[in-house]
């Protein structure tokens, strides 16, 4: 089996973290939504309540990203070589 370049062990890498990341953020918002009875940000017009709440549902998915690494859950690199 061949090994991987570098830019394709990035790029895999990066999209792994991407999806972790982009799931996670979706999940709190929803959470958000349906819990808190907050509305989603409205990326058409973004003004400082929307980028707060935007800012909060990614620090919140990065801050879970990194427990979940920490406690072994999900790997820190899905390509390692």
């Amino acid at each position: 089996m061949a090994t991987p370049s570098p830019y394709a062990k990035d790029l895999g890498n990066l999209l792994y973290h991407s999806a972790v990341v982009g799931g996670l953020s979706v999940g709190y918002s929803m959470v958000g939504k349906k819990l808190l009875k907050m509305s989603p940000a409205d990326l058409g017009r973004l003004n400082v309540e929307d980028s707060g709440k935007l800012v909060g549902t990614v620090a919140l998915a990065l801050w879970t990203q990194d427990m979940l690494i920490k406690q072994g859950i999900i790997p820190a690199k899905i390509i390692k070589t």
